[in-house]
């Protein structure tokens, strides 16, 4: 009779249990994480949400600046008329006049912030002979004026004021 050869098979049951080790860390491994996450996850949402500055959450806004009103008259006068008349107009925008004969003026209602700084401003070209004069008035005060002699010279007045 021939000799048989004899197996081995606890190294087989070696392999075996050690695979089976690690498929059972991973999967523990696994379950840790998920647990944690799911409380983590508990936790956020039970937990009350944080306060707005306001306490209510709702946005806020901030109280409107008081308002005062400004009385502006802007002159021109003297020379034969004026050109490229500009001045600073209602809501502190620009306005233009082409041409215009003198003497020439525009009187207008500026609403500001109250303490807020105001510019207010008009400028013209001498169309002709004699001399040009501008003048501004706020709330019934002259606050500047100027004059231009020459014949197509440039008078401006300008102030700011607070």
């Amino acid at each position: 009779m021939g000799v048989v050869p004899a197996t081995d098979h606890g190294s087989a049951q070696r392999r075996l249990g050690s695979g089976a080790l690690v498929l059972i860390a991973g999967l523990g491994v696994v379950l840790a994480v998920g647990l944690v996450t799911g409380l983590i996850a508990t936790n956020r949402s039970s937990a009350p949400a944080p306060a707005s500055l306001a306490g209510t959450g709702a946005p806020v806004a901030p109280a409107p600046a008081p308002v005062v009103s400004h009385a502006v008259v802007y002159e021109l006068s003297g020379g034969q008329a004026a050109l490229n008349i500009t001045y600073v107009g209602q809501d502190a925008g620009i306005a233009q006049v082409a041409q215009a004969g003198t003497p020439w003026s525009v009187a207008l209602e500026r609403q500001v912030a109250k303490d807020s700084t105001q510019y207010y401003s008009v400028s013209a070209q001498n169309a002709g002979s004699g001399t040009l004069n501008c003048r501004i008035v706020v709330d019934g005060v002259t606050v500047s004026e100027a004059s231009a002699a020459a014949p197509q010279g440039m008078v401006r007045c300008s102030k700011s004021m607070s």
